[in-house]
């Protein structure tokens, strides 16, 4: 097989990005199987939005509804365009949702972390207590955002491929019954898998050049991350996706990247290679040959089948977001 090598991509030099006051109404959409509602309990949990909403300068509705009552509500709210914004109260796999409706509109999407990972939130350095976020939204900016987009679908943090699918599923199969037993049922997740390593082989296309690897993981991203264990980005306009892949390697290495990542020093980890792209098609290939099959992948944080081959592409200021006042804000704010 031939050596994996992966080119950076030329992002070019954007301008600053444009952002203004948000003065208009706001839907906020909690998904009530989240973590934290379902820590706080509903009732608790709509109160203390509720009192918060009341302190926002603009007027904000709040919509507490079931993972399947989420979708048509948002279609129907853009259809009816009775809101400037939308604010996502959820987990990752909820906000990317969302996303995917407002993607193309003028309608801007705020984030209120009430999952596990919150990998979003935390790149647009959006407190993770429900308060203050709350209070950062009722203050913010709006601003425009690169989406990436695989086989039609929007994601806005990552697609994975290899150990976090795997990773997800074992957690699924072992069950949780809150946000800690989740953080808890994950580790042990990750840990079976890297006790038992297992590598794909993938024929991959990126930016027109052919390459053929073999990889335990294999990651694009939205955008490129910092130096950070919980992978921010270093800004969410530059027109790339991140592209990551994990090399082969024994289960003591393992570990050391995965230390390596919780330190935020995964970088240096001889064992992983990074490069960004505008385009990535991958297609998995049986040993022996034989026609492609799909592949198990996973959309920030959403375990799915992707079918082969696979097109991810980046889409250029394509969503509206909601950000932290200026005071507030971070990498978040200034995505430059």
């Amino acid at each position: 097989m031939a050596e994996m090598t992966i080119q950076p991509a030329s992002a070019g030099t954007a301008p600053k990005p444009e952002t203004r006051a948000h003065t208009g109404r706001t839907a906020v959409l909690i998904n009530a199987q989240s973590g934290t509602v379902r820590s706080m309990g509903v009732d608790a949990a709509r109160a203390l939005v509720e009192s918060e909403l009341s302190k926002w300068p603009a007027p904000a509705e709040l919509h507490i509804l079931s993972g399947a009552e989420i979708d048509s509500t948002v279609r129907d709210m853009i259809r009816s365009k009775t809101v400037s914004a939308i604010v996502a109260g959820g987990g990752d796999g909820t906000i990317a949702s969302i996303a995917g409706h407002l993607a193309g509109t003028d309608i801007a999407l705020g984030m209120l972390p009430l999952g596990t990972m919150n990998l979003m939130a935390k790149s647009l350095d959006i407190s993770q207590d429900l308060t203050e976020a709350l209070s950062q939204l009722g203050n913010a900016t709006t601003q425009k955002i690169d989406v990436g987009r695989v086989d039609g679908r929007v994601f806005l943090h990552h697609v994975s491929l290899g150990i976090q699918p795997r990773m997800v599923r074992i957690r699924e199969r072992l069950g949780y019954s809150s946000r800690w037993t989740k953080m808890l049922a994950g580790a042990r997740a990750m840990l079976s898998v890297i006790l038992k390593p297992q590598s794909m082989r993938l024929k991959a296309v990126i930016d027109g050049q052919p390459k053929e690897m073999k990889a335990p993981a294999f990651v694009i991203s939205n955008n490129r991350y910092e130096d950070s264990g919980w992978m921010k980005h270093k800004r969410l306009d530059e027109g790339v996706l991140g592209v990551y892949a994990v090399k082969p390697m024994s289960t003591l290495a393992f570990l050391k990247l995965a230390m390596d990542m919780l330190r935020g020093r995964w970088r240096d980890n001889l064992n992983v290679e990074e490069g960004s792209a505008h385009e990535v098609r991958l297609e998995k290939r049986r040993r022996f040959g034989g026609k492609s099959r799909a592949l198990l992948g996973s959309l920030d944080g959403e375990v799915t089948l992707l079918r082969s081959p696979v097109e991810i592409r980046i889409d250029r200021s394509a969503l509206n977001v909601l950000i932290p006042p200026v005071e507030n804000a971070g990498n978040g704010q200034e995505l430059s």
